[in-house]
C-alpha cells in the first residue's frame, strides 16, 4: 500500500473524540508518504464467522515493513516532522484480509 499527502487528525483521547466541543482540541497532520509491504504469510484463517457480533472474513498473518513520513500543521502541531526508517522497523504481527460486518454481514 502506498499513499501520499493524506490529511489526518487525532482527538488525543476517545472521550475527546466523542465530545462535540473537543475540549482537548483536534490535532491535524499530513501523511507525506506511507508505504506498507506485507509478505510471508505464516497463517491463513479462511471463512471466520461470528454471527453474534455480525463479523466475518478471511485473514492472513504475515510480516510487514512500514515506512512513514508525517508533518504536523504549524497551527496545531508546531510543524513537527516524523519519519521512520524501514530498515530498522520490526513488526511482531501483521495481518491483512477482507471482512464484512454490521449491515454488510
Amino acid at each position: 500500500m502506498l499513499v501520499h499527502n493524506v490529511y489526518v487528525f487525532d482527538a488525543f483521547t476517545v472521550p475527546n473524540s466523542f465530545d462535540p466541543t473537543h475540549a482537548l482540541g483536534i490535532f491535524s497532520a499530513i501523511i507525506n508518504s506511507m508505504k506498507i509491504e506485507w509478505s510471508g504469510v505464516t497463517r491463513s484463517v479462511l471463512g471466520f464467522s461470528d454471527a453474534t457480533n455480525k463479523f466475518r472474513g478471511d485473514f492472513f498473518e504475515c510480516s510487514a515493513t512500514i515506512a512513514v513520513s508525517a508533518t504536523t500543521s504549524k497551527d496545531t502541531g508546531h510543524g513537527f516532522h516524523f519519519e521512520t526508517d524501514s530498515r530498522t522497523t520490526h513488526t511482531n504481527f501483521a495481518q491483512f484480509g477482507t471482512e464484512h460486518n454490521g449491515v454488510f454481514f
